[in-house]
């Protein structure tokens, strides 16, 4: 009869194959799993913090706007006018600028607009949040091969995971088990058991969720194609409706306000919060109408209306419902990673998790390498896993420093944005080296990534020309989470005790001792 290990009841050849599979895929790709996990955490408030982040962007609740038509004439006149398609966002809650964009042989031009004179607006050109946003999606490499690298990262990320369940037979009995100084394995053992099964679920979601999204240009034009039999007109025509060629015939447009309003009047419970225009002044002329679902509550992501500007007749919808549950799980892939379905409190939740999903991950790879590390009896010894170890501990400490200070410099010298941030990381990476105390960089770390925060959120409280009701709750949220990096930097032991004996073969395979 074979011996069982585990809830999972796996016999003792599968379950060392797990812990296999976990410790490699764990190690080799524990780096690069945490700078797009922590990364992905900061990119989920991109949207929401663009009017923090440029001042000139904000307005007083209530002010009196122009209206879309009025502004869509006075982008086209500041714009030198519109090339074949241009995309407007309205102004909102997070962005009060109106917002357009005009693209085609000539490039993009972009305007931003104040509602209430549709004058420009003078915008920063470099945003932090959009500079860690893209850290996360393509690692700030030459697209398209950066996002599908993100893509396979999620792959052996839910590799990383599944097996890691499998490997850890009493990881649900020792649940609430913490102990923070008996040493330093130790303590790092229980921290990545607790991150690894509080975050497991969150994880396996946002591994999945990122896979497909990261994948999604690779392989679905091959999809595509096979269902229409290589027909890529027809292709095109089934999800974004049949092509409109310009005329050169001029003809009066009709208002897009009051087709918008008409429109959301027909479909309740959905807003248009930004349109994309075709052809605009010929008689072939189109907008695109985006509606999204109002309060943000649906897994499913909105619906696109193509509407005659000259006619009014709305002559293709495109849209994730009814048409099965494969398109509608499809549709629910970005706002399920993104949280786009609920409120700030869905993303503050989502926020938490990616931190505890950031920790297992860095957690697990310093067990592993801690044990590896020589004892400074054994001569001859060599330190390649020490310098790994400090590798992983600069990298990960370094990038939620380097990314505190890309946040500061975003606000307030937004020309220096890139090499703050790549210096910072790398200074971390040598102070990481230099200093051999880990516990020492852990705590400096946090205490330099706390005052950044709030002296972030102080200048921009104090030195601000407008602070609106969204911008104090914002500066609000960057102290209290300043204090809570603090806390934790407190109680961050200062050193760590004496070195154990290295355990036995015959021990090497606790739950305890394998990398996330």
């Amino acid at each position: 009869m074979k011996k069982t290990i585990g809830p999972f009841r796996l016999d003792t050849r599968r379950y060392r194959l797990f812990y296999d599979i976990h410790s490699w895929v764990g190690v080799i790709g524990g780096l690069i799993f945490f700078v797009c996990c922590f990364s992905g955490t900061i990119a989920l408030f991109e949207h929401d913090l663009i009017s923090w982040e440029n001042p000139t962007l904000r307005r007083t609740p209530g002010a009196e706007s122009l209206g879309t038509d009025a502004l869509i004439e006075h982008a086209e006149e500041h714009l030198g006018g519109f090339e074949e398609t241009v995309f407007v966002e309205l102004p909102s809650e997070a962005n009060a600028a109106f917002h357009a964009r005009t693209f085609g042989e000539t490039g993009v031009r972009r305007v931003n607009l104040d509602p209430a004179t549709g004058q420009p607006i003078a915008t920063k050109e470099d945003s932090a949040f959009d500079f860690l946003t893209h850290l996360h999606t393509d690692l700030h490499l030459p697209r398209p091969w950066g996002r599908y690298l993100v893509g396979l990262i999620g792959i052996f990320l839910m590799m990383a995971l599944i097996s890691g369940a499998m490997a850890h037979p009493k990881v649900f009995k020792e649940l609430f088990l913490l102990r923070w100084r008996p040493s330093l394995r130790m303590s790092f053992s229980d921290l990545h058991k607790q991150a690894g099964v509080w975050g497991l679920v969150f994880g396996g979601v946002m591994a999945f969720t990122g896979a497909v999204i990261g994948l999604l240009g690779l392989f679905a034009p091959i999809m595509v194609l096979s269902a229409f039999g290589g027909d890529v007109g027809k292709a095109t025509e089934a999800f974004s409706g049949p092509p409109r060629e310009a005329t050169g015939n001029p003809a009066i447009m009709l208002s897009i306000a009051e087709l918008a309003e008409t429109t959301e009047a027909a479909n309740p419970g959905f807003e248009a919060h930004s349109f994309l225009l075709r052809h605009y002044g010929d008689e072939s002329a189109e907008v695109g109408l985006n509606l999204e679902p109002t309060p943000y509550r649906k897994l499913v992501a909105g619906e696109t209306h193509r509407i005659s500007l000259v006619s009014g007749e709305t002559f293709h919808r495109s849209s994730f419902t009814g048409k099965g549950a494969g398109s509608r799980l499809f549709g629910a892939m970005q706002p399920v990673h993104y949280a786009l379905f609920g409120g700030l409190g869905l993303k503050l939740l989502y926020f938490i998790s990616g931190l505890v999903l950031s920790l297992g991950i860095v957690s697990g790879s310093l067990i592993w390498l801690e044990k590896r590390q020589p004892s400074p009896r054994q001569v001859g010894a060599k330190p390649r896993h020490r310098w790994l170890s400090k590798l992983t501990l600069g990298v990960c400490v370094g990038q939620v420093v380097a990314s505190a200070a890309a946040i500061a410099a975003g606000r307030f010298m937004a020309e220096s944005l890139e090499p703050v941030f790549w210096s910072t990381w790398v200074l971390g990476l040598i102070v990481a080296y230099v200093i051999p105390n880990g516990f020492l960089v852990c705590r400096a770390g946090g205490f330099l990534t706390a005052a950044l925060l709030a002296l972030t959120a102080a200048g921009d409280l104090t030195m601000s020309p407008l602070l609106t009701p969204e911008v104090i709750r914002i500066d609000l949220t960057f102290l209290a989470l300043a204090a809570c990096t603090l806390a934790i930097s407190v109680v961050t032991p200062r050193r760590s005790k004496r070195r154990q004996p290295a355990p036995e073969l015959s021990q090497s395979l606790t739950p305890s001792e394998s990398p996330s």
